[in-house]
């Protein structure tokens, strides 16, 4: 039985509830709901994944359209909620009067949506249509939905590729959600994830590890998730959710604190005196 904290890390999502849009800028959003969408038309294209994108589908159009963020909604219907539904929702949002602009300027085309999660045909125009309809200027997205409707055409090493980089995306922007971990899924079952492409999403350099550090790590992590462990400190620094993987990666320090806080006081006073030891050692 994990903790309550270690419980939260694997089911967080991005809105649960209205308050949790405060996190949130409008055109955070709709790139939210963009890549949300990639994803399902790339999980589409798949045997394995197919029947999941279908039922996260039907699970968005549960309520037939999308007045009001529900506690009981997927985080697509949730998120198209704040693009389509009740416009008091906006004043949650970081930045609520330039939503409430953007709201009358960028018109989500619901009716289309709604036929593609229905049919999941021609993923191409919709794409298109809802990269245009939310002024979606990310040159990478772009580049992403170009991969994606064309992707049966793609040589290995292109498919790789584009799902190493959408999985950086969602990692960035969908932690935690129920189509990241279908996409890690994927990527996993198919060898589709590459370990020497930059990640665009990254805001800062990777920090330099040293050989003590690179062996500490090893001995907590083991040697296959050292890099991933790491990189999951780093984007724990800056706020961000650990995706599934990176949260794996960095399962056995968890668990290990949260054994050592099972044991009492004790036990976590000795940690906090290593931890300051360490500190010191290191100045």
């Amino acid at each position: 039985m994990l903790t309550p904290f270690l419980q939260y890390v694997s089911e967080a999502r991005i809105v649960r509830r209205q308050d949790d849009l405060s996190r949130y800028t409008y055109q955070e959003i709709e790139e939210r709901v963009f890549l949300s969408l990639m994803s399902l038309a790339l999980l589409d294209k798949f045997d394995s994944s197919r029947s999941f994108a279908k039922q996260y589908a039907n699970n968005t159009l549960t309520y037939g359209g999308f007045e009001r963020v529900r506690t009981t909604a997927n985080d697509l219907h949730n998120m198209m909620a704040v693009l389509d539904g009740d416009k008091t929702v906006l004043d949650k949002l970081a930045n609520k009067q330039q939503a409430k602009a953007l709201r009358q300027r960028h018109i989500l085309p619901t009716m289309a949506i709604k036929r593609y999660l229905r049919t999941f045909k021609d993923d191409y125009k919709l794409l298109t249509t809802v990269e245009r309809s939310l002024s979606i200027n990310n040159t990478d997205y772009k580049n992403l939905r170009l991969a994606i409707a064309d992707f049966a055409d793609l040589n290995t090493r292109r498919k790789k590729v584009t799902i190493t980089r959408l999985l950086q995306a969602m990692r960035s922007k969908l932690a935690g959600t129920d189509l990241l971990r279908q996409v890690d899924i994927l990527a996993n079952q198919n060898d589709f994830e590459l370990d020497n492409v930059v990640d665009a999403e990254r805001t800062t350099s990777p920090t330099e590890m040293t050989a003590d550090e690179l062996n500490a790590y090893r001995i907590l992590v083991g040697p296959t998730n050292v890099r991933r462990a790491k990189l999951a400190v780093e984007q724990a620094k800056q706020g961000k959710g650990l995706a599934g993987p990176l949260a794996a990666s960095y399962f056995p320090i968890m668990k290990m604190v949260d054994d050592i806080a099972k044991g009492g006081y004790t036990f976590i006073k000795l940690l906090q005196t290593i931890a300051d030891r360490a500190k010191r050692n290191r100045k």
